[in-house]
């Protein structure tokens, strides 16, 4: 009798030894699956950008999310990246023609993301060395200043604003020199 309850008492406590190892087990696996970098989740993903194209600039936008620069010939096109608990997913990505007119800044619009993470942001390239701050100005009336990134000899810049802007060109870019002159505007006639 002693030795039945011995055994049984050795067989509940290797099931909960197991049961442990395997609990263990599964959060360390759970871990590790959300370990990669925003690095590496860009490189997994490089598979999903065109060809022929090069990354520039790699940034962490807040806790959950990251923006990918990245250029074909004259053209700068960016990605979003959202970030969960098994680690970074590509979600999203904006290729097209950058506005050129007026010269000094060239810039697009993107809405970029998907239902549970969407971002609005303008971004381009600074043509004009002495332009040192880009604000964007939206038809309601916010303005948010950009952030500039020198990326190996190109100057790039975005800006993310709080609602998607359609159309997107009747908001008024801003480019200022380091004395806060304005040597670069691109706004349209307002109704």
């Amino acid at each position: 009798m002693l030795s039945d309850f011995r055994s049984h008492a050795h067989r509940k406590k290797g099931i909960k030894t197991r049961g442990l190892s395997l609990l263990l087990i599964m959060v360390m696996m759970l871990g590790l699956a959300g370990c990669n970098s925003l690095e590496e989740a860009v490189e997994k993903a490089k598979p999903l950008i065109p060809k022929g194209y090069t990354v520039v600039h790699i940034e962490q936008i807040g806790d959950n999310s990251g923006i990918v620069f990245y250029t074909y010939e004259d053209e700068l096109s960016a990605g979003i990246f959202s970030k969960s608990k098994f680690g970074w997913d590509w979600i999203g990505s904006s290729i097209g023609k950058l506005v050129t007119y007026p010269e000094g800044l060239q810039w697009r619009y993107a809405d970029l993301g998907d239902k549970k993470n969407q971002h609005s942001v303008y971004y381009g390239k600074v043509i004009n060395k002495d332009i040192t701050k880009v604000t964007v100005t939206t038809t309601n009336g916010e303005t948010v200043t950009g952030k500039i990134v020198d990326c190996d000899g190109l100057k790039l810049w975005y800006a993310f604003v709080s609602e998607p802007q359609m159309p997107s060109v009747n908001a008024d870019i801003t480019g200022y020199s380091e004395d806060h002159k304005i040597i670069y505007l691109f706004s349209q006639p307002k109704d």
